[in-house]
């Protein structure tokens, strides 16, 4: 192996790497360059397990750098003059597959992190790619390190060779995850992870420029919208070996209000009132702003998204940000275009068939039905969800009861004869008549 910079020859291409880490101080990063010195190669690479990959595949003969299979195999037994312990072969062969596996799902793991904490995925590669280069080097230091002491000169032995070829056939944990595309393939593997779906609404004209020309044309856009299907998501959450820990009992003795298990609502609902283990989901909405909120771009990349969370876990559990799942992601801006019709269209459809036919729950040992047992968020978020005035300055602006504007600031007990408490029939009423007279604003705080 030769150097491209100083041309010195080199055994191995692992002793190449080193040579051009230590003695050139190369290291990895976006300014780095590395050219493949062997004769009649011209081929460049930006990272050493791209040039170390190349190396082996195209410059190093098959007798060169590895011990014929039929000299060694990895499940033989190696004794070692420094001591006498004998090791039989399935022992070594399952510890061995054990470590691997753990291994790789150490650094899965480490990985997952990241996406989770918001990192970008430039980051994410090369972090692996350094991680990776870090663990090659350890493992060629503790190879040279053990053939030094153990054999010292005498490294032209048939066990000295079988001991180098173990090493070689350590796998690099952070190999089987260097690229986007193996991550996402061994994580939906291994935790089966719900990939969004891209949902299109309609279309628009934008203007765009035109690299062949330089203008700006009209063309046509479309209005997306992303989909973590809910169902999906929700027997990947009871396939979690913690559930039966999160999972409460909701039965109570008392009188006592704790939560919306124990209220009227639930104990007279046709679902939660009439079957035993049902899935609770509370969905929660909100607009977030991605730009700087008081900047010039504000509300033009303004984001609305819907969560849920489960009611059947207890609050120790659903007040971590693990037990709180993304469900729809969509522009704010498309809202007013096309209501939120069109994009709660894909979770009401999901959520008819929770309803009906229910999702295969392998702790209940069977299919279990379930529904939206509570809907929450902010002020504006919930009069934009359920069709009331957004103004909160109109004279009905409450979604709790029918009181007027000037009653606010004398009115506080629901005893009083002036609060009239919104109920299903009245809101059913108000909705009717808003369909039979258009042209009517809103009626008693209901738009739609």
């Amino acid at each position: 192996m030769k150097c491209f910079l100083c041309k010195s020859d080199h055994g191995r291409p692992n002793s190449l790497i080193k040579h051009l880490k230590v003695i050139h101080g190369l290291c990895t990063g976006r300014t780095l360059h590395l050219k493949c010195g062997q004769v009649g190669c011209s081929c460049s690479f930006g990272s050493f397990s791209g040039f170390r990959k190349h190396l082996n595949k195209c410059h190093v003969s098959g007798s060169f750098d590895s011990v014929e299979e039929s000299d060694f195999s990895p499940h033989q037994s190696v004794e070692c003059n420094a001591t006498d312990v004998d090791v039989s072969s399935e022992h070594l062969e399952g510890q061995s597959t054990l470590t691997s596996a753990h291994l790789v799902n150490s650094c899965a793991a480490v990985i997952s992190d990241l996406k989770a904490a918001g990192v970008s995925q430039s980051v994410v590669n090369s972090v692996v790619m350094s991680m990776e280069e870090i663990v090659q080097d350890i493992q060629q230091h503790a190879k040279e390190t053990v053939i030094k002491h153990v054999f010292g000169d005498e490294r032209e032995t048939e066990m000295c060779k079988k001991v180098e070829a173990c090493f070689e056939e350590l796998e690099n944990p952070f190999t089987v995850l260097n690229s986007e595309y193996k991550r996402s393939k061994f994580l939906s593997g291994k935790w089966e992870t719900v990939e969004p779906i891209e949902c299109v609404i309609g279309s628009r004209f934008d203007t765009r420029r035109n690299k062949k020309t330089g203008t700006y044309d009209q063309t046509v856009v479309q209005d997306k919208f992303m989909y973590v299907p809910i169902l999906s998501t929700l027997e990947s959450i009871f396939k979690s070996q913690y559930v039966a820990e999160m999972l409460k009992s909701s039965d109570t003795d008392d009188s006592r209000l704790r939560d919306i298990h124990d209220g009227s609502f639930f104990k007279t609902h046709p679902l939660f009132s009439t079957e035993k283990h049902t899935v609770q989901i509370q969905m929660f909405y909100d607009d977030f702003e991605v730009a700087n909120p008081l900047g010039s771009k504000r509300g033009i990349h303004k984001l609305g998204a819907i969560y849920f969370t489960l009611r059947n876990f207890s609050p120790k559990w659903n007040s971590l940000l693990a037990n709180i799942h993304l469900c729809a992601l969509f522009h704010a801006q498309d809202l007013k275009r096309y209501s939120f019709s069109e994009i709660l269209a894909p979770v009401v459809r999901d959520i008819k068939v929770l309803e009906n036919d229910g999702i295969e729950i392998p702790l209940y040992g069977g299919r279990v039905r379930g529904s939206v047992v509570q809907v929450t968020g902010d002020n504006l978020g919930l009069h934009s969800l359920f069709g009331l005035v957004e103004s909160f300055s109109a004279r009905y602006c409450c979604r709790f009861c029918l009181t007027e504007k000037e009653n606010f600031q004398t009115e506080f007990s629901e005893d009083s004869s002036k609060i009239v408490l919104r109920t299903k029939d009245t809101y059913t009423a108000h909705c009717q008549e808003m369909a039979d007279n258009p042209s009517l604003p809103y009626i008693f705080g209901v738009k739609r």
